[in-house]
């Protein structure tokens, strides 16, 4: 199989190109080879490629990042998305994109496939924009998830968030199969409903337990992004 993937140098693309390499044929342009903003660019890598399959990792992810630079979380996140989904249609590429558990406002948790998004802050609005473009093109799975790197990278660790977030080498194997399924719509990978902090203390027993009430967080709270394993 001929598989285009971007954000081949972020967490999760590194991560699927490891073990894609060993049995596809994986274009991985790096975003000055191929930066997704660039209509002219991503059309001049699908015209040559002819691939089966898009794997859309590339985003803008800081959260704070998206609250302080809006146009380029637009340019990103939206117009790269759109980019990258227009040139699937024309060339009858299956797309994957990369979505967040972040669509969701955090409410409630144990989110379903089926449940409205409600993005609050600027990051997940950016993300569930992208998320819309490409549910316009029935050949397409949206994944929903949310992950760490191997390590948890902070001293502290919040006890009153929750979520199905796990760590990159648990959540890419499973993000890894749904790519190279049949599915089409939308998909929520994640693991079992923990705080934080549970998560956090799985590889840094160290960490310190925090409530968001000792912090002055300057992004939107998402009190628990939990999803349900369906779809």
């Amino acid at each position: 199989m001929k598989i285009f993937l971007t954000g081949g140098t972020g967490l999760l693309g590194k991560e699927l190109i490891k073990s894609l390499k060993q049995e596809h044929d994986v274009c991985y342009p790096n975003s000055t080879e191929c930066d997704v903003r660039d209509k002219e660019k991503v059309n001049n890598y699908f015209q040559r490629g002819k691939y089966d399959l898009c794997i859309h990792c590339a985003a803008f992810i800081s959260i704070s990042g998206c609250e302080k630079e809006v146009e380029k979380a637009i340019q990103t996140n939206v117009v790269g998305t759109c980019n990258i989904t227009q040139a699937c249609m024309r060339h009858d590429t299956k797309l994957i994109y990369i979505s967040t558990t972040h669509v969701f406002d955090g409410s409630r948790g144990h989110y379903g496939v089926r449940d409205a998004i409600n993005p609050i802050g600027k990051y997940a609005k950016s993300k569930a924009a992208g998320e819309l473009v490409v549910r316009m093109y029935e050949n397409s799975l949206v994944i929903r998830t949310e992950f760490f790197g191997k390590e948890f990278p902070y001293e502290a660790a919040f006890t009153d968030r929750w979520a199905s977030k796990d760590y990159i080498d648990i959540i890419a194997p499973k993000i890894l199969l749904a790519c190279m399924s049949s599915k089409k719509g939308i998909k929520h990978i994640g693991s079992e409903r923990k705080s934080l902090y549970e998560i956090a203390i799985q590889r840094n027993p160290e960490v310190r337990p925090i409530t968001t009430t000792e912090v002055n967080l300057s992004v939107p709270v998402l009190v628990d992004t939990s999803i349900k394993q369906e779809g």
